[in-house]
């Protein structure tokens, strides 16, 4: 259930993404219109904040960001504004993170965060993404209930026996906790 609402959710802010920026290299609109087209590409596809190494990664830039306008990198390669991206993410049905590089804006932008957010308390396996959790921006009404939430999961994972469940929502609401303690 938490997969679909997912897929629905990346879609959307593809579609926002596309509506809202101006991206360096059509390339990178080519790709996102390719992966919002087709569900299992949308499962296959992990945004992210920071670069996880080791990951297969496409790094596309909006036109006022101080980067290269596409990259993708994996364990044998490494392409830079080049058709050949494209021609690669096609042929291959490889898990893919994707960061974006925004331009010189001061705020971060909400969507992402959000987006970020949902991805790290639905997805249980994939540690390597919460060191996301440091930079997503929460209110602090939106943290109180998303603790609250989380506590819920904890709770119903420990009456459900779901110990999987139990350790991935403890590991987020410690993560939610630490992001204080050097304030």
């Amino acid at each position: 259930m938490y997969e679909v609402h997912l897929n629905y959710e990346k879609r959307n802010f593809i579609d926002y993404l596309l509506f809202h920026y101006q991206f360096k290299s059509r390339i990178s609109v080519w790709i996102l219109n390719l992966i919002r087209s087709n569900s299992k590409r949308l499962e296959r596809i992990h945004f992210v904040d920071h670069i996880v190494q080791g990951h297969p990664t496409l790094e596309i830039a909006t036109e006022d960001a101080p980067f290269v306008a596409i990259k993708y990198h994996d364990t044998h390669t490494n392409l830079m504004n080049s058709n050949e991206i494209f021609h690669n993410i096609v042929k291959h049905d490889d898990i893919i993170d994707i960061k974006i590089h925004f331009g010189h804006t001061s705020q971060r932008d909400k969507r992402m965060d959000r987006l970020l957010l949902h991805q790290i308390i639905t997805s249980y396996n994939n540690h390597d993404y919460l060191k996301d959790m440091y930079t997503i921006e929460l209110s602090k009404n939106i943290e109180h209930q998303l603790i609250l939430t989380i506590q819920s999961q904890i709770d119903l994972s420990l009456n459900m026996n779901d110990v999987e469940a139990f350790h991935h929502y403890s590991n987020v609401l410690n993560l939610l906790k630490l992001r204080h303690m050097n304030d």
